[in-house]
C-alpha cells in the first residue's frame, strides 16, 4: 500500500506540474480514519461480529489563478484482512502468508474536479468533474460519510450567490452504461434545480425541483421512467429552539420500482408497466434546544420523519407510492446501523418508513462531544389491516409466506 501512495503522490505532482504549471499555490492535505466496528443482533444463532475498517485520503489542491482551482482526492478503503487484488483497500491479497501488500491496486479517485469562478464572465461558479454533492443537510443529496468509502458523483454544478439568495443547477451522471450497442438504455441522469433565501422565520428557506431520468431498466420501459421531486425545506431558530421542517412530493413514472420482486403479481399492469405512475411524499420535522447553562450544555432534539410507502390503494390506482430519497446521506437521519440506506425503499420492502427519534448531544470538554440517539422505526404502510392485503398476499418478501402477515413495528 505504501508504494501505491508514493505512486499516487507522483501522479498528482505530475498532473499538477503539466496541466497547471502556472499555479501560484499548491497544497496537500489528507485523512487517515481507522475504525473498529461491533455488530450484534438479538438472534441466538449468531455471534457478535467485530471488524476494523480504514479510509485513507490524500488531497492535492492547486489555485491556478484567481478564478481557477483544481482539486484531486485519492482514496483507499477496506476492511482489515478482507481484500483481493481487484478490491479497493485491505491489507493483503487474499489470506495467504505469501501475499504481498504492494500488489494491491487499491488507490482511486474519490474526487477530481476543476472550479471555475465567474464562469464565462458571469456571476456563476462552475464545478466540473467527480465531486461530493451535499445540499441542505444531506436530506436528498449527501456524501454518506459514515460509510467507509463515502459517495461522490460525476457532475457539472453551477452556483450563483448574491445578496441573501443562492441559485444552483447540478447535472449528475448517476449511471452510464457506455456501451455502443446500448447507448439508448442503462443510463440514469439527474437534473437538480435549487433556490434558497435567507432571513425567513429566523433561518433559511430552500426549494427543490429534481428531474430523475432513469433508463437503467429494460428497453420496453425506458421511455416511461422519468419522474420528478418538488419540495421545500425551512430551517432556523425561534424562541430559543432550533427547528427544521420539510416536505417533498414525487410524481411521474413508477415503472422500474413497481415491477421489482417485492410487488410481483400485485399490479395488474406489471406486464405493461408504462401505466404505473409515481405518487409519493416525505415529511420531516425536528425541534431541539440547547441548555447552555447546564452541565455539559446538553442538546435535546425531538425528531419525526415519514416516508410514504405503497399500499393497496396505490396498487388499485396503478400508482407507486414509495418515496425515493435520491442520493441522501440516509444514516444521518435513519440511524448509523444503516438498515435503510437504499434510496428506492427496499430496506422496508417499499412499505415506507416512520422514524420517531430522540437525539442528545453532550459537550464533554472543549474538544470532545458525546452523542446518543434513540430511534423507533415502523413501516409507513399499515400492514396490520386490510390496507395492505393485496401486497402481503402477492409478495413473499413483504410477508410471511404461510400466513400473509407481517409486523409493522421494525424495532428500535
Amino acid at each position: 500500500m505504501k508504494r501505491n501512495y508514493f505512486i499516487a503522490v507522483a501522479v498528482a505532482a505530475l498532473m499538477l506540474a503539466t496541466t497547471v504549471a502556472q499555479a501560484a499555490d499548491i497544497s496537500f492535505s489528507g485523512q487517515f480514519r481507522p475504525r473498529f466496528n461491533i455488530a450484534n443482533d438479538t438472534t441466538d444463532v449468531t455471534d457478535s461480529r467485530q471488524s476494523f475498517d480504514t479510509r485513507v485520503r490524500l488531497n492535492a489542491k492547486a489555485n491556478v489563478n484567481a478564478n481557477t482551482e483544481v482539486f484531486l482526492q485519492f482514496q483507499s478503503k477496506g476492511i482489515w484482512g478482507n481484500a483481493t487484488g481487484s478490491t479497493n483497500g485491505g491489507s493483503r491479497v487474499g489470506n495467504t502468508a505469501a501475499s504481498i501488500n504492494d500488489d494491491l491496486a487499491d488507490v482511486g479517485f474519490h474526487q477530481a474536479y476543476v472550479t471555475l469562478k465567474n464562469f464565462m464572465g458571469k456571476a456563476v461558479d462552475a464545478k466540473i468533474g467527480r465531486q461530493e454533492v451535499v445540499l441542505d443537510g444531506h436530506r436528498l443529496f449527501g456524501h454518506t460519510g459514515w460509510t467507509t468509502g463515502g459517495a461522490s458523483v460525476d457532475a457539472i454544478r453551477l452556483d450563483h450567490s448574491a445578496g441573501n439568495h443562492d441559485l444552483n443547477f447540478i447535472y449528475i451522471a448517476s449511471d452510464e452504461n457506455g456501451s455502443e450497442s446500448a447507448l439508448q438504455h442503462d443510463n440514469y441522469n439527474l437534473y437538480v434545480f435549487r433556490g434558497a433565501t435567507q432571513g425567513v422565520m429566523g433561518g433559511s428557506l430552500s426549494g427543490y425541483f429534481v428531474i430523475s431520468d432513469d433508463e437503467s431498466a429494460s428497453a420496453e420501459i425506458d421511455d416511461n421512467n422519468t419522474w420528478y421531486t418538488i419540495g421545500a425545506r425551512q430551517k432556523g431558530k425561534m424562541g430559543g429552539l432550533d427547528y427544521r421542517v420539510e416536505y417533498y412530493y414525487q410524481f411521474g413514472d413508477g415503472a422500474v420500482t413497481a415491477t421489482s420482486a417485492e410487488f410481483s403479481g400485485a399490479y395488474d399492469a406489471a406486464t405493461n408497466s408504462q401505466e404505473i405512475d409515481r405518487s409519493a411524499h416525505m415529511f420531516g420535522v425536528r425541534v431541539g434546544k440547547t441548555f447552555k447553562n447546564a452541565a455539559m450544555s446538553p442538546t435535546i432534539t425531538l425528531w419525526f420523519d415519514s416516508l410514504s410507502g405503497t399500499d393497496d390503494d396505490d396498487v388499485s390506482s396503478q400508482d407507486m407510492g414509495t418515496f425515493n430519497t435520491l442520493q441522501d446521506t440516509g444514516h444521518k437521519f435513519y440511524g448509523f446501523m444503516d438498515n435503510y440506506l437504499n434510496g428506492a425503499g427496499t430496506g422496508t420492502n417499499h412499505l415506507g418508513l416512520v422514524d420517531v427519534a430522540l437525539k442528545t448531544k453532550w459537550k464533554v470538554s472543549d474538544t470532545n462531544t458525546f452523542k446518543a440517539d434513540f430511534h423507533h422505526f415502523e413501516t409507513q404502510t399499515d400492514i396490520n389491516s386490510n390496507d395492505s392485503d393485496t401486497i402481503r398476499t402477492n409478495s413473499a418478501t413483504a410477508a410471511n409466506g404461510s400466513t400473509g402477515t407481517m409486523e409493522g413495528d421494525m424495532g428500535q
